[in-house]
């Protein structure tokens, strides 16, 4: 697996997956912090250390989810097979 990734198509899709998981990161850490802000009218100010690292961890696990599950079609696309038609 390694020596795929270390192809060009592969430094592609390493690239691809890195930006999903930023965007997902940014998304669900954006929704996720603002939501309990929202929800229970609490700044953060007065959070205390285990709620930061409690959202912090599902913010996490979220994004490991959506990266894989969005970076799915690049490597599909970046890795699979090649359909050379001459």
């Amino acid at each position: 697996m390694l020596k795929i990734l270390r192809t060009a198509e592969g430094k592609k899709f390493l690239i691809a997956a890195t930006i999903v998981f930023l965007i997902a990161a940014t998304t669900i850490g954006i929704a996720t912090f603002q939501g309990v802000v929202d929800e229970y009218n609490m700044p953060m100010q007065q959070w205390p250390l285990s709620l930061f690292i409690m959202q912090g961890l599902w913010v996490f696990i979220y994004t490991l989810i959506f990266t894989v599950i969005g970076s799915l079609p690049f490597g599909f696309y970046f890795l699979g097979p090649k359909d050379e038609q001459s």
